[in-house]
């Protein structure tokens, strides 16, 4: 079981049932549904030097259950349950000092910077 969050730049804000539809689509894979913006890159290289993304020789220690998602738009990231707090409590602030909202799927929530 994982503790799903995902992360882009809105230039204005967004209500929770707008996050929803662009959440929904960026995890069917479509691109262009939100705006290319330098933070999410920033960002990326932020989460995988303070956690290092899965692979076969460190999936004891990663917080992920499955690999950090990066496609220049957004960020997906499947964070195990047992580390979901630790995990996204760090994650949040860090993606509003990139200038990124944060959408929480298991909460309906969308958290703007």
């Amino acid at each position: 079981m994982s503790y799903d969050l995902a992360f882009w730049y809105e230039e204005d804000a967004i209500d929770a049932e707008e996050a929803y539809q662009k959440y929904d689509a960026l995890t069917d894979g479509a691109s262009g549904v939100v705006t290319k913006h330098p933070g999410v890159s920033a960002f990326y290289r932020d989460i995988l030097e303070r956690f290092s993304d899965l692979s076969e020789a460190n999936w004891e220690q990663s917080p992920w259950s499955s690999p950090v998602y990066f496609n220049g738009e957004c960020i997906l990231v499947a964070i195990s349950w047992s580390r979901k707090d630790e995990v996204s409590t760090a994650l949040v602030p860090l993606a509003q000092n990139h200038g990124l909202m944060t959408y929480d799927p298991q909460r309906g929530e969308a958290v703007v910077p």
